[in-house]
């Protein structure tokens, strides 16, 4: 449950934290209002509660000013949510003090600004010394995107997959993905995925 609330709040919901994980520019968001949902599932949460949905809209005005909204929604019992926002913020802090639980994400950063070079089929080496392999063009909410996955260098029993979005621009990637091996496979335990995306232009 920490996994899940910890890195929803730090990808989508603290402002600061935003920056960290960012793979688009402020200026890549053209004039309009750009909405962006993301589901955000784990294995550590109650199979009986509703998935997480988190919403970010970032407005570009075009003199350089932007406005950011966010919101969550998740619907459960008084028990489930009273839970949920606990975790959240225990979360919260166990990412930012780099819970030790937690894949490191640092890696991807060297990869976010090569993303357009990024090619089908090929590895590439991260800082860390581990590869980014398995790379392929994948649709995900109507956007285009190269994805590929890279093992925990702590942990070989654990993998990220992350999906670099290449058509258009998102605040957040448009799906991350954390995989551990158990019993011979690879099993999903947390998964934030892009499920809607839409674009409006300003008025006037």
């Amino acid at each position: 449950m920490r996994r899940i609330c910890g890195i929803a709040v730090m990808l989508v919901i603290a402002g600061v934290a935003l920056t960290g994980y960012t793979q688009t520019a402020w200026e890549a968001f053209p004039l309009g209002t750009t909405r962006m949902v993301y589901r955000i599932e784990s294995n550590e949460s109650p199979e009986d509660i509703e998935r997480m949905a988190v919403e970010l809209c970032i407005t570009s005005h075009g003199d350089e000013h932007y406005t950011l909204e966010v919101s969550t929604r998740q619907t459960g019992t008084v028990n489930q949510l009273g839970a949920e926002a606990i975790g959240l913020i225990l979360g919260a802090t166990s990412v930012s003090l780099g819970d030790a639980d937690d894949v490191d994400y640092s890696p991807l950063m060297a990869l976010i600004a090569q993303r357009d070079k990024l090619r089908e089929g090929q590895n590439y080496m991260l800082p860390n010394g581990t590869e980014f392999t398995e790379i392929m063009g994948v649709t995900i909410a109507g956007v285009f995107c190269l994805e590929g996955s890279y093992l925990d260098p702590t942990d070989s029993t654990r993998r990220m997959a992350v999906a670099f979005a290449l058509s258009h621009p998102t605040f957040v990637a448009p799906r991350l993905r954390e995989q551990e091996l158990q019993n011979g496979e690879w099993m999903t335990t947390f998964l934030l995925e892009l499920t809607d995306y839409s674009f409006t232009e300003l008025e006037g």
